[in-house]
C-alpha cells in the first residue's frame, strides 16, 4: 500500500480508446515508434547508472558556469537594463548634488498632506512654511521618489528588488507586458495608495496625524505590480509562494511602520495581481487552499514566523511609526519608549489617540542595536526549524510568542496606567484598541501553532535539550553574577552609584532588548568605559550562547529513535518483503532480535502495536521474530497487530491461531517478461507513443542528485496535487516528498522539450542477501495539465528499463487498499471486512481505492492479497481506529463529516 489514491493518474477516469482508432493511430505513428527505440537504446539497469539520462551541461567548471549565467541573462534583459539604469540615474543624480552642492530637502522629494490640501502649508514637524511651495513642485518632487532613492542603502537595495522581481516576471509575462504591469499598477498605486492611507487614518481619528506624516514612494512602487501579475503565469505553489512572500513583505513594512508609501506598495500589488487576472483568466477551480500538505502548512507557518521576527527591527530603525503594530515592535525592539511624553499626553484632556501617536515613542538605537539583531537571529533559526518540522522550533515559537503578549499586557496595563485619573485618561485615548492591536497577532500565532503542533513531527533528543538549557541557565546565572560582582566592587563607575537595588532593576535590561524593559530615564548611567563595555556584552555574550545552543537543536534535532532508525536502515538492506523499505521512514519504533539481525516496525496507538510490513533484516529469523514481538508487546500491555503482510507470514500467524483480514492486493510486475504486445496492452502502447510523439522523455534519478530546478518542480507538483483533495495526505505506508530524500529511493520523471516535468513517480528498493532484487512505485503524481497516459508512460519504461537490467526480479505496483478479491477467514473476519468495505466506499469519491486498482490492472499483474493480522477478535475497535490514526494522523471531526456528508 505504498501510494494513495490522491496519487491517481487522471487516465484512470479516461475512457480507453477503442482498438481500431488505436491501430490506425498507430501506423501513422513510426516516428514515435522510432522515438521510443532510441529510448530503449539509452536504457541501462537503473540499479547502475542513476544519472545517466541527466542533460549534459554546455561546459565544464567556470566555462559551464559562465555559459549558464549568459543563457539566463539574456533572458531577462529587461531586468538588467532596468535595474542598471536605475542605479545610474540616481547615482548621476547623487554626483549633480554634490557638486552643485544641492541639499535634498530644497528638491521638494518629502511633503505632507497638509502641504498639498491646507492653506498655509504645515511641515512635518508643525511649524508654519512662510513660503509654501507651490502644488506643481511638490507633484513633481513626490513623481520623482518613483524613480529616485532617498539613500545610498536604500539604492542598494532597491536595485537588488528591481533585478529580483523582473527576472521573476520577465519570463512569464514577456518584455511589453511586464512594462505595461509596471506602467499601470505604479501609477495606479501611487495616487490611490496615497489616497488610501488619508482615508484610513481619518477612520482611525488620525487625521492630524497623517496630515503631518512625510510622503515619499520608492522605485519599487512601479515594479512591485509586474511580480504580482506575473504569478498569474506561475505554477500554483509559486503562485501561492510568490504572493504569500510578495504580500508579507507589503505587510511588515505596512503594519510596522505605516508610511504612505506602503500603502502606495500594497495598492500596486492589488492592481498587478488583477491585471495578472485579466491577462491568464480564471485559475483552476480545483485548487484548495484549506488543505495544503503538512509540508506547506509548515512552510505558511515558517514564513509568519519570519515577518514577527523581523517586525521590531523594521520598527525601530523606521522614520515612521504609524502603523498597526507599531506598537508591538517598539515594545520588543531595542528602543526606549519615551513614557514621559505619553503621560504628558494622557492628562491631556486632547481627543487625540495618544496610544496611537507613534512619534511619541523615542527610539534610541546606540549601543542596542546589535542586541536587537542577535534575538531577530535567534527568531529566524526558531523559524527555519518550524519549516523543517522541528517540535521544539514549533514550541519555541508558542513560548516567545506567548512571552511577547505577556509583557505587552504588563506595559498597557501597569506600566503606563500610574493613578486612577491617568487611567481614566488612558482608556479615553485608545488604550484598549491600540493593546488589542499590540496582543492579538503574536496571541493568534501562538494559539495556531499549538492547533497545528503534529505538523512539527520532528522531536529533539531529549540530552541534547538538556543540555542545551543547562548551557543556557548556566551562562545567565555566569554572566548576572558577574555583573552584580563588578557593580558592587566598583560602585563609582555607574550614575548614581550602584547598589543591589538598582543593579537588580537593570539587571533584564542588559538581557532582553525591549522596548518595555527600557524606561525613559535609566536607572543607572555608566560612567566609565569599563562599566559600559560589562553592560554591552553581557546581553551580547548571552545572546551568542543561545544562538549557538538553538542552531545546535535545529541541527541535530532527530527522531529520538534515531540510533535505531539508522540500525533499521542497514538491517532492510538484508532481506525483506516488497514494503519493507517503509520501515525506515520516520514515525516508527523498532523492536529487534536479541541477535540484533532483524527488526520489526511499529506504531502505537489506542494499545495497539500496529506494524509496518512484517519482519526484516535476516530471512532466517522471520519466524522467530513474530513470537519475540508478539511476546515484547504483551510484556508493554500492548496488543500486536501485523499489517500489510503476505500470505507466507499470513499463514505462520494463522498457525499460532492468529486471525487476518485481507486489507488490499499487490500488483506484481515480473520486468524478466515484460512485454507490450496484444490488444490488452493497447492502452499502455498508446501513452508510449503519445509521449514519444510530444517530445517527452524519461529521467532515472535520485531527488538529491537531481538539478535544483527538478527537485522546485517536483515539490511543485506534490504540493499541488496535495491541494486538489479535500481530506489531507495519507501517511504510514503512502509517501510523500519527505521520503523522496532518501538516496536510496529512486524517480522516475517524465520531462517535455521545454525541461519541465510533466509526472513523476518514486521506488523504492528490495534487498536479498545485500543486492537489490526489486522496486516497488509508492510516489506517482503529475501536473493538472499533464498529457493523458503520462503515468502509464513512466510505468511502462520503468518495467522497460528493469528487463534491460536484467537484475530484478519483480517490479511492485504497490497494494490497492481496500480493493480485490477478499479471501474469506471466517464469520469474525468477514464481518470486519464488511465494515471496511463500507469505509471503503465513503472515501471512494475522495482517494479512489477501486479506480487505482482498476488502472494497475492495466499492466496485467500477478495479484498477491495484503493482510492484518490480529490475535484478538475483541480488539478490533482500537485496531480500526489505530490503522486510521496511521494514515490519516492530521485528519479532523469536520473533514469525516464533510466525506461522510459527499
Amino acid at each position: 500500500m505504498a501510494e494513495s489514491e490522491r496519487h491517481m493518474p487522471d487516465s484512470v477516469s479516461e475512457h480507453d480508446e477503442g482498438a481500431d482508432a488505436a491501430q490506425h493511430r498507430e501506423q501513422a505513428e513510426s516516428s514515435g515508434a522510432a522515438s521510443s527505440a532510441a529510448n530503449a537504446q539509452r536504457s541501462t539497469d537503473p540499479g547502475k547508472a542513476r544519472y545517466e539520462d541527466q542533460r549534459s551541461q554546455p561546459g565544464n567548471g567556470w566555462t559551464g558556469l559562465v555559459q549558464d549565467a549568459r543563457s539566463w541573462l539574456l533572458k531577462r534583459q529587461l531586468a538588467v537594463w532596468v535595474s542598471g539604469s536605475v542605479a545610474v540615474i540616481n547615482i548621476v543624480f547623487l554626483l549633480w548634488r554634490v557638486l552643485f552642492r544641492i541639499p535634498q530637502d530644497s528638491l521638494y522629494f518629502s511633503t505632507t498632506y497638509d502641504q498639498l490640501l491646507m492653506t498655509g502649508g504645515h511641515i512635518a514637524n508643525g511649524a508654519v512654511s512662510p513660503q509654501p511651495p507651490s502644488v506643481t513642485l511638490q507633484m513633481i518632487g513626490l513623481i520623482a521618489t518613483l524613480f529616485i532613492s532617498t539613500s545610498t542603502y536604500r539604492l542598494i537595495m532597491d536595485v537588488i528588488i528591481i533585478f529580483t522581481i523582473l527576472a521573476i516576471a520577465e519570463p512569464r509575462l514577456g518584455r511589453r507586458r511586464t512594462l505595461l504591469a509596471c506602467l499601470i499598477s505604479g501609477m495606479s498605486g501611487a495616487v490611490i495608495g496615497l489616497f488610501l492611507c488619508l482615508f484610513i487614518n481619518w477612520l482611525g481619528g488620525m487625521w492630524q496625524n497623517a496630515s503631518h506624516a512625510r510622503m515619499t514612494m520608492s522605485p519599487l512602487v512601479m515594479i512591485f505590480g509586474a511580480l504580482m501579475a506575473a504569478s498569474a503565469f506561475s505554477s500554483f505553489i509559486w503562485r501561492r509562494r510568490i504572493r504569500l512572500i510578495g504580500y508579507m513583505a507589503v505587510l511588515i513594512a505596512l503594519l510596522y511602520t505605516g508610511d504612505p508609501g506602503d500603502y502606495c506598495l500594497l495598492v500596486a500589488a492589488l492592481v498587478g495581481q488583477f491585471i495578472g487576472y485579466v491577462w491568464h483568466g480564471p485559475q483552476d477551480s480545483r485548487e484548495h487552499w484549506a488543505s495544503s500538505s503538512a509540508h506547506e502548512r509548515r512552510s505558511l507557518l515558517s514564513s509568519i514566523s519570519v515577518v514577527l521576527s523581523l517586525g521590531p527591527i523594521v520598527a525601530t530603525v523606521s522614520h515612521a511609526h504609524r502603523g498597526a503594530l507599531s506598537a508591538l515592535g517598539l515594545l520588543t525592539g531595542p528602543g526606549t519608549i519615551n513614557d514621559a511624553r505619553l503621560m504628558a499626553c494622557l492628562r491631556t484632556a486632547s481627543k487625540s489617540s495618544c496610544y496611537q501617536e507613534f512619534n511619541l515613542y523615542h527610539i534610541s538605537t546606540s549601543g542596542s542595536i546589535i542586541r536587537a539583531i542577535l534575538p531577530t537571529i535567534v527568531l529566524l533559526i526558531i523559524s527555519w526549524g518550524m519549516y523543517r518540522g522541528r517540535r521544539v522550533a514549533a514550541w519555541s515559537a508558542i513560548i516567545v510568542n506567548s512571552g511577547i503578549v505577556l509583557f505587552s499586557f504588563l506595559y498597557y496595563l501597569l506600566s503606563s496606567v500610574q493613578n486612577d485619573m491617568v487611567a481614566f485618561q488612558a482608556y479615553r485615548h485608545g488604550l484598549l484598541p491600540s493593546m488589542l492591536m499590540t496582543v492579538l497577532p503574536p496571541l493568534a500565532f501562538a494559539i495556531v501553532i499549538r492547533h497545528n503542533i503534529r505538523l512539527f513531527n520532528v522531536p529533539t533528543e531529549r540530552g541534547a535539550l538538556w543540555r542545551g538549557l543547562s548551557a543556557i541557565i548556566a551562562t545567565a546565572l555566569a554572566l548576572s553574577a558577574f555583573y552584580l560582582g563588578f557593580g558592587l566592587l566598583n560602585p563609582t563607575s555607574f550614575l548614581p552609584h550602584a547598589h543591589w537595588s538598582s543593579l537588580l532593576s537593570q539587571l533584564p535590561q542588559t538581557f532582553i532588548p525591549m522596548g518595555f524593559l527600557n524606561t525613559s530615564q535609566a536607572v543607572l548611567r555608566t560612567t566609565t568605559f569599563a562599566a559600559e563595555l560589562v553592560r554591552q556584552c553581557i546581553g551580547i555574550i548571552f545572546w551568542l550562547v543561545l544562538i549557538v545552543v538553538v542552531s545546535r537543536w535545529m541541527r541535530t534535532s532527530v527522531a529520538e529513535n534515531a540510533g535505531e532508525r539508522k540500525l533499521a536502515g542497514s538491517l532492510v538492506e538484508l532481506g525483506g518483503e516488497s514494503m519493507s523499505f517503509m520501515t525506515t521512514w520516520e514515525g516508527n519504533r523498532y523492536w529487534f532480535s536479541p541477535t540484533g539481525r532483524s527488526s520489526v516496525a511499529y506504531r502505537v496507538s489506542h494499545g495497539i502495536a500496529l506494524t509496518t510490513t512484517g519482519p526484516f533484516g535476516d530471512p532466517g529469523e522471520y519466524l522467530d521474530d513474530l513470537q519475540g514481538f508478539t511476546h515484547f508487546c504483551y510484556e508493554h500491555s500492548l496488543s500486536p497487530v501485523f499489517y500489510s503482510v503476505h500470505d507466507a507470514t499470513r499463514q505462520a500467524l494463522l498457525d499460532q491461531g492468529w486471525s487476518s483480514i485481507q486489507v488490499g492486493s499487490e500488483m506484481v510486475v515480473d520486468p524478466r517478461l515484460w512485454q507490450t504486445k496484444g490488444k490488452k496492452w493497447q492502452a499502455i502502447r498508446t501513452a508510449i507513443n503519445k509521449a514519444n510523439r510530444e517530445g517527452i522523455r524519461d529521467v532515472y534519478a535520485d531527488f538529491s542528485g537531481s538539478p535544483r530546478e527538478i527537485q522546485s518542480q517536483i515539490v511543485d507538483i506534490s504540493e499541488q496535487w496535495a491541494n486538489l483533495k479535500s481530506l489531507p495526505e495519507m501517511k504510514f505506508t503512502l509517501g510523500g516528498i519527505d521520503e523522496l530524500r532518501d538516496p536510496r529511493v529512486m524517480m522516475l520523471y517524465a520531462i517535455d522539450a521545454d525541461n519541465v516535468v510533466q509526472g513523476v513517480t518514486s521506488w523504492l528498493p528490495t534487498w536479498k542477501n545485500g543486492q537489490i532484487v526489486g522496486w516497488t512505485l509508492d510516489f506517482m503524481r503529475h501536473r493538472i495539465d499533464s498529457p493523458n497516459g503520462i503515468m502509464e508512460f513512466l510505468i511502462a519504461r520503468m518495467a522497460q528499463r528493469l528487463k534491460e537490467g536484467g537484475t530484478a526480479e519483480f517490479m511492485s505496483l504497490s497494494a490497492a487498499p481496500l480493493a480485490g478479491s477478499p479471501v474469506d477467514d471466517g464469520e469474525d473476519s468477514a464481518a470486519l471486512h464488511h465494515a471496511l468495505q463500507i469505509v471503503a466506499d465513503i472515501m471512494e469519491p475522495s482517494y479512489g481505492f477501486n479506480s487505482l486498482f482498476q488502472f494497475k490492472k492495466r499492466f496485467q499483474p500477478h495479484e498477491e492479497p495484503v493482510y492484518i493480522c490480529y490475535p484478538d477478535v475483541s480488539r478490533l475497535l482500537p485496531m480500526g481506529l489505530a490503522v486510521l490514526e496511521a494514515y490519516l494522523p492530521n485528519l479532523k471531526p469536520s473533514q469525516i463529516r464533510n466525506m461522510l456528508n459527499h
